[in-house]
């Protein structure tokens, strides 16, 4: 886990009706003008930030472009990654509006900030022919046993993955999920969330084979699995984060979305395992279809 946190303050937040068809999270709101949804979500971004600053964590912001409106930076997560080697990965998103996100000057912006870049692993052009793979979205990484979950979908290419895992030294486990409709879920990390001695999972979302075997690997990491119902996950119960607080105890991250959906039992057993931190996304994770975690990259660089 990671002490510092990134997050992007968004200039243009919005409706994005390309990447509507694929995340059934996303749902228009008629009533509001673009204008409108913009300033709300930018309101819930700042409340966020001073929320994270408030219990103590180090959040570093980046600025969001004024020349190219990206209605989805705030959900900087999928666009890159830090690992705990020094690494900044980018990767390939299947909207072309999301493309537009990608910082070419973003290894720059994060040792002006005062980090160490060790190495620049670049996946983007991957999603020219295809193939796509959205980042800490698509993929789960457990970077204590280097395993890495991926839930497959139009957004999360089966065979990039396992290139991924080769290629970055980690251990692939990928699934097919579902939701009560029948559509996969659009990213992984709305199915569950790892911590250091818990488990959020949607097992529901799988088969009764790859539930067995995702809660057998689970537990030999050391966690115990929370599951989470249809419902719960619907709530982004599973989009939630676990960071290490300067001060050495653990914090989950959540909306008060998701803390209401989880029920007063997984709750406890959240709040028995770590500090939390709830933050409140209505406009984000109703326009925008992503929540808490969606919105932090957990940054690993080393300080300069």
């Amino acid at each position: 886990m990671a002490p510092e946190l990134l997050m992007l303050r968004p200039a243009h937040f919005g409706w994005n009706s390309e990447t509507g068809p694929s995340n059934a999270f996303q749902i228009r709101q008629p009533q509001n003008i673009p204008a409108q949804t913009a300033l709300q979500g930018l309101r819930e971004f700042d409340a966020m930030h001073r929320r994270l600053l408030d219990a103590g964590l180090r959040v570093t912001v980046l600025a969001d472009r004024d020349d190219v409106p990206c209605p989805d930076a705030v959900f900087l997560n999928n666009l890159f990654c830090t690992l705990p080697d020094g690494g900044l990965v980018h990767f390939p998103m299947e909207a072309p509006s999301r493309r537009l996100e990608k910082r070419h000057d973003l290894a720059h912006l994060l040792i002006e900030a005062g980090f160490r870049v060790a190495y620049e692993s670049d996946w983007s052009d991957w999603a020219h022919g295809g193939q796509y793979l959205e980042g800490t979205g698509s993929l789960v990484l457990d970077h204590t046993h280097r395993w890495a979950y991926a839930a497959f979908s139009t957004r999360t290419s089966p065979e990039l993955f396992e290139r991924w895992c080769g290629e970055m030294g980690y251990q692939g486990f990928g699934f097919q999920s579902r939701d009560t409709h029948g559509q996969p879920y659009y990213h992984t990390n709305v199915v569950m969330s790892l911590g250091q001695n818990l488990a959020l999972v949607g097992c529901d979302a799988v088969d009764s084979l790859t539930r067995q075997e995702l809660r057998h690997r689970l537990e030999q990491s050391g966690r115990d699995v929370l599951e989470l119902n249809p419902d719960q996950i619907a709530c982004f119960g599973a989009n939630v984060l676990q960071v290490l607080h300067p001060a050495g105890h653990r914090c989950w991250i959540a909306s008060e979305t998701a803390i209401k959906a989880w029920g007063i039992g997984i709750r406890q057993r959240v709040e028995a395992d770590g500090e939390l931190v709830s933050v409140s996304l209505t406009t984000i994770e109703k326009t925008g279809g992503g929540s808490a975690r969606c919105m932090l990259a957990e940054n690993y660089l080393p300080l300069l």
